[in-house]
């Protein structure tokens, strides 16, 4: 998974801690988007979620994404 800081157009990587927990190391400020890259049969592609994560976001909170897998 990448996320990206709505203001510096720029994709950083992010960790996967357990089951469906992700962190990062310094993360940005401000409104955040999320990206996944997916293996199908089709091969791999990337699904991007429609909501940003607004700017007043806070560490350990849970943020739904809306990204579903049919």
């Amino acid at each position: 998974m990448v996320m990206e800081q709505e203001d510096c157009q720029e994709w950083r990587p992010m960790r996967r801690v357990f089951g469906t927990v992700f962190d990062a190391e310094n993360p940005p400020r401000g409104p955040i988007k999320l990206r996944l890259q997916v293996s199908g049969s089709g091969g791999l592609y990337w699904v991007e979620s429609k909501n940003v994560i607004s700017s007043d976001w806070e560490a350990g909170a849970v943020y739904d994404s809306q990204i579903q897998f049919d």
